[in-house]
């Protein structure tokens, strides 16, 4: 390349791959149309925004959140990037660019009830039986788990939502909103997604909210901090099968040994599970069946190799409600 002539790009830029084809191929201007006429907030009279723009902005606004380092684009350029082909074609979708303003106004215009719909209509498995990844043990494979997400750092959101930190300390600068997703792990479609208040929803109190979407024929994944006798029955209440990491310091005895080493034995009620602490303590032998649910239990460990280092060993404790060695062997749950 000779010094004068311009560099060639060598990396895609913000925005290089994202247009509005992308977003009405897989959301159709019929769809939308559909949802602002069910939700109220299909157009009265002609604007410079029509609704139908404003809610294939917003979905931009989504795509585009994370795409700088140092922060999310703006309003504009945002619309810019998405419309670059289409704004000076006659009776295009925007004709001129509007004002970062007018742009705020049209977003609190339109409201979140279209977008509620719009997740509605679109979320849900999506697999089918030759999807890599998706079945395991003839169950559909899902996983819920939960992340916090900021939101702008006004009053009425730190009052709405609050912060990450015990007794309303601010440990995370901005209020933030938690996400609960339950999830398609061979696709990673959402099927059924919960937010609420940082400061007053657990992910156990959110992931009450995902129940009606499990089903019979779903195997759910979960990471340690959901393992409770409670929210695991009414887990295992919808049908659906549970293969959950739990703490290695729960005492959980063997009723009896399986073949692959794996072993039954009784996720107990919390009043059993006193009982059962009172009676080790004092040093005292149990008797009779806990009450509670019966699980499975898997101990394992992963070892991990590095270039530089030492061989890194953890130990794992997986609990699931597929009792049954022979159709689901501990290796392969591992």
């Amino acid at each position: 390349m000779s010094p004068g002539s311009p560099r060639r790009r060598l990396e895609p830029q913000f925005g290089d791959r994202v247009r509005l084809g992308v977003l009405t191929e897989e959301i159709t201007p019929e769809v939308v149309d559909e949802v602002l006429e069910l939700t109220g907030r299909a157009e009265r009279r002609r604007r410079l925004l029509p609704a139908r723009a404003v809610v294939y902005f917003v979905l931009a606004l989504c795509l585009f959140s994370s795409s700088d380092s140092t922060g999310p684009p703006g309003y504009r350029v945002v619309l810019r990037t998405l419309t670059e082909k289409l704004r000076h074609l006659p009776g295009g979708l925007v004709q001129r660019l509007p004002t970062s303003s007018a742009l705020t106004r049209a977003r609190q215009r339109l409201g979140d009830k279209p977008f509620q719909a719009l997740f509605e209509r679109r979320c849900g498995a999506q697999a089918t039986p030759t999807t890599p990844g998706a079945f395991v043990f003839g169950l559909r494979l899902v996983a819920w788990d939960a992340t916090a997400l900021d939101v702008p750092d006004t009053p009425e959101n730190a009052a709405t939502f609050g912060f990450t930190g015990r007794d309303g300390t601010n440990k995370s600068g901005n209020p933030q909103v938690r996400l609960m997703a339950l999830i398609e792990c061979g696709t990673h479609a959402i099927i059924d997604a919960a937010f609420d208040s940082i400061a007053r929803f657990s992910e156990h109190k959110l992931a009450r909210r995902l129940l009606a979407s499990l089903r019979p024929g779903m195997l759910l994944l979960a990471d340690r901090n959901f393992a409770g006798h409670e929210l695991w029955g009414l887990v295992e209440a919808t049908g659906c099968h549970l293969a959950w990491r739990i703490k290695k310091n729960l005492v959980l005895p063997p009723l009896w040994v399986l073949p692959d080493g794996s072993y039954v034995s009784v996720m107990p009620t919390p009043a059993e599970g006193q009982r059962l602490g009172n009676a080790r303590f004092h040093g005292r032998t149990p008797t009779g069946l806990p009450e509670g649910h019966l699980v499975r239990i898997i101990d394992y460990t992963v070892t991990v190799r590095s270039q530089d280092g030492p061989p890194q060993v953890e130990n794992f404790r997986l609990a699931t409600s597929l009792l049954d060695h022979r159709q689901a062997p501990a290796r392969q749950l591992a």
